[in-house]
């Protein structure tokens, strides 16, 4: 989204708010890494503790030079924050994969409309890269990732990545990894189709690891033509 396009949906935003004449509330606020510097060009967003969220709402900031944010004309309740910047390894923390379900909430009131917060994130995820193909054909196939906690099974995520792909996983952590796609059969990390039982991929914050996966097409049922 343009600055032009962004500033002209947060003026509907406030000009709606004011015309209903129903109070609203703000939360800003620096993004700083590991290292307690600020990030620039990360993504925050908000989303209700409770309930579904409106679509009406500017819900999202990208932080500037300094890490500051600004998100405004938001109802008075109260609100997860998540802030993340993928090209850096800080993945979307929106994510329970990522974030183990720990994260910041705020509550806005009548009395307390506004909060400024600091926006702590890192350290840096680890790297999985390289490309999926066919393994009959050699060319290459765009794939669905399912990553799970291996002490945690039912804490997963699904990603869709291009033929070339680039995912992140949180550090120091056994993170178990399959890769399917239609018309092929799934691929495991570890050879082992059972989470319990297969090998998990570990690694350090920052560490980046290759993987070249090769999908076997999968003939169908026994007794079927293609």
């Amino acid at each position: 989204m343009n600055t032009t396009v962004a500033a002209l949906i947060l003026a509907l935003s406030s000009l709606l708010s004011y015309s209903s004449g129903q109070p609203s509330g703000s939360i800003r606020g620096t993004v700083i890494n590991e290292k307690g510097l600020p990030v620039q060009a990360a993504r925050v967003e908000v989303d209700p503790l409770g309930g579904p969220p409106r679509s009406d709402l500017v819900r999202e900031a990208e932080t500037d030079k300094d890490g500051r944010f600004s998100i405004v004309n938001l109802e008075l309740q109260a609100y997860k924050v998540f802030a993340m910047k993928e090209s850096d390894g800080y993945p979307d923390t929106s994510f329970a994969f990522y974030s183990n379900h720990i994260f910041p909430t705020v509550t806005l009131t009548a009395t307390a409309p506004g909060v400024d917060m600091v926006l702590k994130i890192g350290p840096p995820a680890g790297v999985i890269k390289g490309t999926v193909r066919d393994a009959s054909t050699g060319k290459p196939v765009n794939a669905g990732f399912v990553l799970r906690r291996a002490s945690d099974p039912d804490n997963w995520v699904s990603l869709s990545q291009p033929a070339e792909f680039r995912v992140l996983v949180p550090p120091a952590m056994d993170i178990i990894v399959e890769v399917s796609a239609q018309g092929f059969r799934t691929w495991y990390y570890g050879g082992m189709s059972d989470p319990l039982k297969r090998s998990a991929l570990r690694l350090a914050s920052s560490e980046e690891t290759k993987l070249d996966v090769e999908l076997q097409p999968d003939p169908g049922p026994i007794g079927t033509s293609k």
